[in-house]
């Protein structure tokens, strides 16, 4: 690895230890680990990039209208060009190792700012993020700066399932190598199975089947989803946008841990007043087909405080007939389709599978909402003399 390009800086410090005066805003600010990687930073762009206070903006304030447990999100630090964001960065303090999770934090950051280049630092390590049409790809050089960073290493897809290192070191460089604890080999082929689809193959976009139309492939990024029971999950997450019948919607898609130990594959919507799962399907309820060297994707229709059969008449509706199948116990249920293992996957073999549980995903919160308002108006009534 490179030397660190950044020099030592210790800034000034007010008021005992509690803060440090900032180089840009001319005040005493709290004196936090990041703050002071900040000043750091600033120094260095001051001092050995020229940078002055009028190309220099931190804390910049922007709103965000997509999650309702967020009204706004602050940069760290943005370089303007003619009054353009340039470059974001963000800072960590020295111990926050600079993987996906804050990549996608700055990405936010870089969107709203309409910026062209992302740079992460925790002081001591730097990665750079550069935008090249709608995606942001990791890059070895900050060419605005003229500063070269580590090489970039990007989680590479095992060969094989069987090849116990090489998927560690997957799930280590993807950022959550605990996710694996506690799953047996068929699950832990079906999780890498879905990455594969979801991150490890070129899409070809946009893509329609059967009444559902996937439009644009968002990239990526960590996303809180909370159950009705209460919990939740938070991980990776696959986002598109997606329409059927007129309707669009902002969708996400990422295999999970459950409370019972396995695995569920999910399907949420992320709305202004609301972030949900509209379809959590357990992997238990799939097949493996060793001679298709893939599983069949079943679900068995539940919705809580809907009964199955009004979900099997809302497949109906959405003309999906093709999906209702009956099990060897007689009782009907969702084929979705197959999931290639992960020595085989590609878009070709598993577009329509996702675009599968986009469109019943999409059924069933149209069939909530619908129940919802069903509710609603019963309510009314009832209060009527």
């Amino acid at each position: 690895m490179p030397d660190n390009f950044l020099p030592d800086f210790q800034p000034v410090v007010t008021h005992g230890a509690d803060t440090v005066q900032c180089l840009i805003r001319d005040k005493a600010v709290s004196a936090t680990p990041e703050e002071r990687v900040r000043q750091r930073v600033l120094h260095w762009l001051i001092r050995d990039k020229g940078r002055t206070k009028d190309n220099l903006r931190l804390e910049k304030s922007y709103p965000w209208v997509g999650d309702p447990d967020r009204t706004r999100i602050r940069s760290d630090i943005e370089l303007l060009d003619s009054g353009d964001v340039l470059v974001v960065v963000e800072c960590k303090r020295c111990d926050v190792q600079l993987d996906e999770r804050v990549s996608q934090q700055a990405i936010e950051y870089a969107v709203k700012a309409r910026a062209r280049w992302i740079w992460t630092t925790n002081g001591e390590s730097h990665a750079f993020l550069r935008k090249q049409g709608s995606r942001w790809q990791s890059v070895r050089s900050l060419e605005p700066l003229e500063v070269r960073g580590p090489p970039v290493v990007k989680p590479d897809f095992p060969a094989s399932a069987d090849d116990r290192g090489a998927v560690a070191r997957y799930w280590q460089l993807f950022g959550d190598e605990r996710f694996l604890d506690g799953l047996d080999d068929n699950d832990s082929r079906f999780a890498l199975a879905v990455h594969r689809v979801l991150f490890g193959t070129p899409k070809k976009l946009p893509y329609s089947h059967d009444g559902v139309h996937i439009l644009e492939d968002r990239g990526s990024a960590w996303h809180n989803f909370n159950n009705r029971s209460g919990g939740g999950y938070y991980t990776r997450y696959a986002d598109f946008i997606a329409a059927t019948q007129g309707r669009v919607e902002a969708v996400s898609v990422a295999v999970n841990h459950w409370h019972g130990g396995g695995l569920r594959l999910c399907v949420g919507f992320r709305k202004p007043t609301r972030t949900h799962h509209a379809l959590q399907l357990n992997v238990d309820q799939c097949e493996w087909d060793a001679r298709k060297n893939s599983w069949h994707i079943y679900h068995d229709g539940v919705m809580s405080q809907i009964s199955r059969n009004i979900v099997m008449e809302a497949v109906r509706e959405a003309q999906a007939c093709r999906w209702i199948d009956r099990g060897d116990d007689g009782r009907e249920r969702i084929y979705l389709g197959t999931l290639p293992d992960t020595s085989s996957a590609n878009w070709r073999n598993s577009r329509e599978l996702l675009a599968n549980l986009i469109h019943y995903a999409m059924v069933r919160t149209n069939l909530r909402e619908a129940d919802s308002r069903s509710r609603q108006r019963a309510r009314m009534r009832a209060k009527r003399p």
